[in-house]
């Protein structure tokens, strides 16, 4: 077994993790405490955000503007 192998599965499984806390998340502001928290904690941008958790942003974008708000680049938050 490579070393690689168990990274692969973890990314595999953390993946289908956050791809169906997207799906759950119906509430749109629980949607937004959650990225909120991550663009603090961890990323830097949406595009970066989305790009790691292989969620839709256009998706993310609309769900978000249901609630009003839009993304503010110099906070990195969704206001």
């Amino acid at each position: 077994m490579s070393s690689e192998s168990p990274k692969r599965a973890i990314a595999f499984w953390r993946g289908l993790w956050y791809n169906g806390c997207m799906k759950m998340m119906t509430d749109p502001v629980m949607l937004l405490s959650f990225v909120n928290l991550k663009l603090r904690d961890e990323f830097d941008s949406p595009d970066a955000l989305c790009d790691d958790l292989e969620w839709d942003r256009a998706e993310l974008e609309g769900r978000l503007a249901a609630l009003g708000r839009s993304y503010d680049a110099q906070s990195n938050q969704y206001r």
